[in-house]
């Protein structure tokens, strides 16, 4: 988590709650024991050198937490360490460290969230709304989908996409409520989508925390009949 924390990658809050400082040594050498320090022992050992400090590296920071977060968080941090935007990364690079492990603790739960990680997610919150989709048995959207006006020239770039129906999927943060520019600004690109046939849904943090109205009426949209 420490590892995590100074690559400046997201955590779930039970796991930013943990004030330890983690410490790995390679297998065969005594984990640290003192106050406020979690030790850990490692098989597999990959590091690099961020500000003179020795760091595992973002494939095996992202293995070992496997063991200590849940699917969605992991599925969360792999798509951040492999984001199209800042990669520090590859999907085919976590695959292998995966594969060099077969029987480490969580590494069930890593080959699972290893298949969800897409490199266009944009953030935790987009991470979890494309899961909580997938979850209910509903297509998986396209992500950061970019929309087009009838002349060619580009109009939007949405949170998601289900092209073949025409609908999309944008997710709500604060910055969209508070900021009057951005305000304005969604109003008119929605009303441009509109008027182009796509069916703009708005997401925000209450839908992901109870979803069931959301998952209903994306159901509903994407099996309607034109």
């Amino acid at each position: 988590m420490t590892a995590a924390e100074l690559l400046g990658a997201p955590l779930p809050a039970g796991a930013r709650d943990d004030q330890r400082l983690h410490v790995s040594v390679p297998a065969g050498e005594r984990a640290v024991q003192a106050a406020s320090v979690a030790g850990h022992t490692l098989s597999a050992w990959n590091t690099i050198s961020l500000r003179g400090l020795p760091l595992t590296t973002p494939e095996q920071t992202w293995l070992d937490l496997a063991g200590m977060v849940g699917r969605d968080a992991l599925v969360s941090l792999g798509d951040w360490l492999v984001s199209y935007r800042h990669p520090l990364t590859t999907p085919d690079a976590l695959a292998e460290i995966v594969r060099s492990v077969p029987g480490r603790r969580g590494i069930a739960k890593a080959r699972a969230a290893l298949a969800l990680i897409r490199t266009r997610s944009e953030s935790p919150a987009e991470t979890r709304l494309r899961l909580l989709i997938v979850d209910a048995g509903l297509p998986e959207p396209e992500l950061n989908y970019l929309i087009h006006q009838r002349n060619g020239a580009f109009l939007a770039r949405v949170d998601m996409a289900f092209p073949d129906r025409r609908v999309v999927l944008e997710y709500e943060g604060d910055g969209h409520r508070v900021d009057r520019h951005v305000w304005f600004r969604d109003i008119r690109r929605r009303e441009h989508l509109e008027d182009l046939g796509w069916r703009v849904v708005r997401v925000t943090a209450a839908d992901l925390h109870s979803p069931r109205p959301l998952l209903s009426r994306l159901s509903r949209l994407l099996t309607r009949r034109e």
